[in-house]
């Protein structure tokens, strides 16, 4: 059982579905997730897992959040998450990183992303589940003067993300034996076309079945996102 379960409701957008919930394995968790509205044809999405638990990942996290929020969303992703990390590598006194995942998508379907040292998102499309997004960089909160490249793709319409903390891949059972990448990639395979909230829920009731009520040891955090196309941002036209 976790500690303290939250789901969060979101801004709506007319070309991409949202969902997202966060178990903590403590009074305070590690994990974080937002969305950032940058206009009528733009968002841009995080999730990150910080270091270690308890009240110093939380602290972590709130910097992490602070940073964010603070930060002019609408410079260029490489850019913005090297001024984080310099900001955390500066005022962090908690020896603390964080992998992140974050992505900026437009309503033609392109995306931007960098992944600093996180778990890759699965891609559902149709009926092939992938993982194409890998790490390029380490962790944010590390090396002050790291660089953060990012990697450019095309998203169809239908297409699903699904990112996640390592608590849902690392989840364990009583034997100490892992969920993993393949159990998740079961969970959610030939299930394009369902509603987030359903997907979501199956990916927690196969974990939770799956740990048999062994207590954890790590946050449990879901960030999904279906893309819908861009021809559903487009308003009627007057009659």
């Amino acid at each position: 059982m976790s500690a303290r379960s939250v789901s969060r409701a979101f801004h709506s957008y007319p070309y991409v579905q949202v969902t997202g919930t966060n178990q903590s394995c403590l009074e305070v968790g590690g994990d974080y997730f937002d969305l950032f509205d940058l206009g009528p044809d733009r968002m841009a999405f995080v999730l990150a897992d910080v270091s270690g638990k308890g009240l110093g990942a939380a602290l972590m996290t709130t910097m992490l959040q602070g940073s964010l929020s603070a930060t002019s969303i609408g410079q260029r992703p490489p850019d913005m998450l090297a001024h984080i990390n310099r900001f955390l590598c500066d005022h962090a006194q908690v020896e603390r990183y964080a992998t992140m995942f974050f992505g900026m998508l437009q309503s033609d379907g392109t995306l931007e992303f960098i992944n600093a040292g996180h778990p890759s998102p699965l891609l559902l499309r149709g009926d092939k589940v992938e993982d194409p997004f890998p790490a390029a960089c380490c962790p944010v909160g590390l090396i002050p003067d790291m660089q953060f490249p990012s990697t450019t793709v095309k998203l169809a319409p239908g297409d699903m993300l699904v990112l996640f903390s390592d608590g849902v891949s690392e989840a364990m059972d009583p034997e100490q034996k892992e969920f993993g990448i393949a159990r998740l990639k079961e969970a959610v395979a030939g299930r394009a076309d369902a509603a987030l909230a359903d997907l979501q829920d199956a990916i927690l009731e196969s974990v939770r079945q799956f740990a048999r009520g062994a207590r954890q040891a790590d946050d449990v955090t879901l960030l999904l996102l279906r893309y819908t196309g861009a021809k559903a941002a487009e308003r009627p036209a007057a009659a």
